[in-house]
């Protein structure tokens, strides 16, 4: 019989990053588990999410230093002390990234995978997952024939917003950062249009790409991807803000510039609009339903970036804010 374990390994930040992100920037330290209160189980993670807004609380104070940092897990309950939960069950929470973590019930839901991989979980059927579908349906209400732009399209949220947007019988627009990604959605995922960014004329492609406008805008990055879609963006357009990539992994914020897109959304009475998934829970269901059919028709596809083992972790990190991951970068353990 398997002993339970007394302590666990656990990823830290040891240092602020000023500039890119770097591999030294983290540490993986061993810590004490405590003993199990009424109410509480063991989780031994299994699977651990690799989010690019995590950049954002290493450099802001929010990730303590030298502390244990926290994302979205998938574990196994190994011991409980709760009566909700048993040894065996499957269980989604947010403390990771370390191998094992003290649960509560109000802090997990459970995961029932059925047959379907449980990477999908961390992903397209998860909380960024979730971002994609709120973001798309509920915040700018995109409808059929319209146009839809999608930025970072080929990252776990981004792949998803455009295949629903292509689902929902929207004219798809892409931006990417690489040859690789983009062919994977244009021959794979089934984009209309993918845009390489990083090509000195991507402008121009971007506005031969939309002769007709922007209707709906689902901004992962910012910066000057943003400016470019607020110039094309028709009257009524709306923009569904989910994430400033583009301000990441910099020295100095991102720092808007209000000016001559603020005076366009004003006159031509474009909503922008920023979100969090935790307004909208009672589309889980749906999201649940609706995504997992299209999953398992084949009608969206996905791609996941396996790493294994904690010591995996700051190299994830550093190579999926410098673009260098397609879809979902998780890690195994």
């Amino acid at each position: 019989m398997t002993s339970t374990p007394r302590t666990a390994r656990e990823v830290h930040i040891v240092r602020r990053p000023a500039g890119p992100l770097s591999a030294a920037d983290f540490a993986v330290a061993e810590t004490a588990l405590p003993d199990l209160a009424p109410g509480e189980f063991l989780i031994a993670n299994r699977l651990l999410s690799i989010d690019p807004v995590r950049r954002v609380f290493f450099a802001n104070g929010t990730a303590p230093l030298n502390a244990g940092l926290h994302s979205f897990s998938i574990g196994e309950v190994v011991e409980s002390r709760h009566p909700g939960y048993a040894p065996g069950e499957l269980v989604g929470h947010y403390q990771g990234l370390r191998d094992f973590a003290v649960g509560r019930g109000d802090e997990t839901r459970k995961i029932t995978a059925g047959g379907d991989p449980l990477e999908w979980h961390m992903g397209p059927l998860g909380v960024g997952g979730f971002f994609a579908y709120v973001g798309l349906i509920e915040v700018a209400r995109a409808r059929p024939g319209e146009s839809v732009l999608v930025s970072s399209a080929a990252g776990s949220v981004g792949s998803l917003a455009v295949q629903l947007a292509r689902l929902i019988g929207c004219r798809t627009v892409a931006t990417v950062g690489s040859a690789d990604k983009q062919a994977w959605l244009t021959d794979v995922a089934g984009v209309e249009t993918v845009i390489d960014y990083k090509q000195a004329d991507w402008r121009e492609r971007l506005a031969a790409a939309l002769p007709d406008g922007l209707d709906v805008y689902f901004d992962n990055v910012g910066g000057a991807q943003l400016d470019a879609a607020l110039s094309l963006i028709n009257p009524q357009g709306r923009v569904a803000v989910c994430g400033m990539v583009s301000a990441y992994d910099s020295a100095t914020p991102f720092s808007e510039r209000a000016g001559a897109w603020t005076w366009r959304m004003m006159t031509s009475q474009v909503e922008l609009k920023s979100y969090h998934v935790r307004d909208h829970q009672h589309l889980w269901p749906a999201f649940q339903r609706s995504v997992g059919d299209w999953l398992r028709n084949g009608a969206i596809q996905t791609e996941t970036q396996v790493r294994d083992g904690l010591d995996a972790i700051p190299q994830a990190f550093v190579d999926l804010i410098a673009g260098r991951s397609l879809g979902k970068t998780v890690v195994r353990l």
